[in-house]
């Protein structure tokens, strides 16, 4: 026991001077905030965050937040296609080791230049064609039928359901299923609302079979 005992002191005593004797860093903070637009001031994702000057950073979540570490005095840059580049210089004056900001960027508008696409290699020429062009009559003939007034209302009636009506015919059924859960839906035999919906379709003729 009395040979243990200094090796553990001599062990503490090593170890207390390894951490006494490691630097201390106190230009290190940690850079939290969250990257939106300007104009809507809606959240940025994917934001590239660097330290100007070298190859650290980071990138903004899907809600535009981001966090990490950082020295005093270091330019930080955000950067996105489609926004104009941000730079943010870490104050050298902060006493907290946690520092937060709001980045806004603005959008970054990109001109070409103007590109003319013509058919023909001059406008005279393209004229003469298009009042020259003839038009065959079967194609003109098909157009005109398919918009009149009685084909298209005959497209309307044979047309389906799409798929939002279904589905919005399925939650109605639902809807009356679940509402009269555990008890007997309502009876229309005695409705007079309900009789005369019937005898409107009778006269209209909406209850003969069609051929």
């Amino acid at each position: 026991m009395k040979r243990i005992l200094p090796i553990i002191l001599f062990g503490m005593l090593l170890q207390w001077h390894g951490t006494q004797s490691q630097p201390k860093d106190d230009d290190l903070i940690q850079l939290s905030g969250i990257v939106i637009s300007a104009d809507s001031l809606r959240a940025l994702p994917l934001v590239s965050i660097r330290i100007k000057g070298t190859n650290r950073g980071t990138y903004s979540d899907p809600g535009g937040f981001f966090s990490f570490v950082v020295r005093k005095g270091d330019t930080v840059t955000f950067s996105m296609i489609g926004e104009k580049t941000v730079e943010y210089a870490i104050p050298i004056s902060v006493t907290n080791y946690r520092y937060s900001i709001i980045v806004p960027m603005d959008e970054d508008t990109l001109y070409l230049p103007e590109t003319v696409i013509r058919p023909w290699p001059t406008p005279e020429e393209f004229n003469y064609m298009f009042v020259k062009a003839k038009i065959p009559d079967d194609y003109g003939m098909r157009a005109r039928y398919n918009t009149r007034r009685e084909t298209l209302n005959d497209m309307a009636l044979s047309m389906g359901f799409d798929a939002s009506m279904n589905q919005r015919q399925y939650m109605l059924g639902q809807y009356e299923r679940y509402y009269y859960n555990g008890q007997l839906p309502p009876q229309r035999l005695f409705d007079p609302f309900a009789w005369s919906q019937f005898f409107n379709s009778w006269k209209r003729g909406d209850l003969k079979r069609k051929n």
